[in-house]
């Protein structure tokens, strides 16, 4: 795989930026890149995505603390209550069968883009900066089900959150977006060390390509989140997350 891993560069680069302008958990593309590019093992794709995610967040985050976006009293409240489901997340992902895991992200990945297909969300920067605690514990519920889908495919659906702290706790976009960040960065580190402890091995190779390429991107979209065009960002991962749905679940349910 040392031959392709090369390809990971770019594709971080790439991945990061858009994951840092929209807010989206970016597994929803490493795992498709992964599998279908590089062609790894389930069980390694998974470990990979984590470890490469959590640089890519970490980058981001520290770009996004730097602006002062980032609401840490709510991120830490969610991670509190994500921890159990990353770890059943990623119980589960060691029990079931790979191709199942793949025709799940298939799925995932159509009901993504038709979320964002059909979402009006925009990137105002009405609302507050900070949420009440105890106005951010009533809708925390979301954060177990990311968890697992963490812990279990590396999808950390940030797009799935995000509206609920815009349109439930009155945050900001830019700082919804920001938190989120910083929510997916502990998500995706605690995730590597729970797969690693069930045994699971990233593809080093891999990693240390894809690695450079999401800090660079983490810092490239902090700033272009700032004034890119977001319909047409939008447009573009919604074709993406289609071919890679369609291809995903044709493979599962061949004609």
């Amino acid at each position: 795989m040392i031959g392709q891993a090369w390809a990971a560069f770019p594709a971080g680069m790439c991945i990061a930026t858009i994951v840092m302008v929209v807010g989206f958990g970016g597994g929803i593309l490493w795992m498709p890149f992964l599998l279908i590019v590089l062609h790894l093992p389930t069980d390694t794709a998974i470990i990979t995505s984590l470890l490469i995610q959590t640089a890519g967040t970490g980058s981001g985050s520290v770009a996004y603390t730097l602006q002062k976006k980032t609401d840490n009293r709510l991120a830490l409240l969610m991670m509190s209550i994500a921890i159990p489901g990353v770890i059943v997340g990623a119980f589960f992902a060691h029990r079931v069968v790979p191709s199942n895991i793949e025709v799940i992200i298939g799925a995932i990945s159509l009901a993504t883009a038709l979320l964002f297909a059909s979402s009006n969300e925009k990137f105002s920067e009405t609302g507050v900066e900070r949420v009440e605690l105890k106005r951010a514990a009533g809708h925390s519920w979301i954060a177990v089900v990311m968890a697992v889908a963490s812990g279990m495919l590396t999808l950390n659906i940030a797009e799935w959150l995000i509206p609920v702290m815009r349109n439930k706790m009155g945050l900001r976009m830019s700082n919804a977006v920001a938190t989120c960040i910083v929510l997916t960065c502990g998500e995706c580190f605690l995730g590597v060390w729970t797969h690693y402890f069930m045994g699971a091995k990233p593809d080093w190779a891999v990693a240390l390509w894809g690695i450079p390429g999401v800090i660079i991107g983490g810092q490239i979209g902090p700033r272009l989140a700032k004034g890119i065009d977001e319909r047409l960002l939008k447009e573009i991962f919604i074709f993406m997350l289609t071919l890679i749905g369609v291809h995903l679940v044709y493979k599962y349910f061949p004609l």
